[in-house]
């Protein structure tokens, strides 16, 4: 139980293991699988690297300014631990020439231990904005976001001080005709010190940490 309590306060600490699910709302119909791979920094045997976590996700487009998407971390069911995503991607703002716009992702995430019965809810509230540009529909896309904490004490009753868990998200998606694959680079929770903390993270200005990520998406329609 307490390996599962540990998995799941660093999964929460470590803001977004995944990268953003909905830059641009999918057309009305549309429906996308990913796979994604990467993770906040941290210092590990005096390297650099970034956590290895793993995710799943399907996108489906309820309509031209509305897309639904849910996902599933594969990494954490590894460790025993059920921990899910589902959001909405809401077009805000959208140029004429469709070149431009601006997106909110409202979200919750979800974690349960399988093993100890825990359970954690974060919702989350994103905006991206992101720029159309090629023959193909490339998107180039930056934003900020955080995660709140619901829970009122730490362990040992100590008091929560954490209440919000920001990041800051720039990112490209190089499309084809079929296949989209995302890089992604993440500044997480830049408002915390990483003074008497447990994971070294790889954060500049000794606060916070950096991430990146990789993914992949298959259009199944359109």
């Amino acid at each position: 139980m307490f390996r599962n309590l540990v998995w799941i306060s660093v999964l929460a600490a470590l803001v977004a293991c995944n990268p953003t699910r909905v830059v641009k709302p999918l057309e009305n119909g549309e429906k996308r699988v990913s796979a994604a791979f990467g993770g906040p920094g941290i210092i590990f045997s005096g390297a650099a690297i970034p956590l290895p976590l793993t995710s799943v996700n399907y996108s489906h487009g309820l309509d031209s300014g509305l897309t639904l998407s849910a996902g599933l971390h594969t990494t954490a069911l590894m460790f025993s631990n059920l921990q899910t995503d589902i959001s909405l991607g809401i077009k805000m703002v959208e140029a004429k020439s469709k070149r431009y716009g601006l997106t909110a992702n409202p979200g919750l995430n979800l974690m349960y231990s399988l093993r100890g019965g825990e359970f954690r809810a974060y919702p989350q509230v994103e905006g991206i904005g992101w720029w159309q540009y090629g023959e193909k529909s490339h998107l180039f896309y930056g934003g900020v976001g955080t995660w709140v904490e619901l829970m009122r004490e730490k362990a040992h009753g100590e008091v929560q001080d954490h209440e919000l868990m920001p990041y800051v998200t720039l990112g490209h998606q190089f499309a084809g005709e079929k296949w989209i694959w995302q890089v992604e680079a993440k500044y997480l929770g830049f408002t915390y010190s990483n003074d008497n903390v447990v994971v070294d993270y790889m954060g500049p200005f000794n606060t916070g940490t950096t991430g990146v990520y990789v993914g992949l998406s298959r259009r199944l329609t359109k």
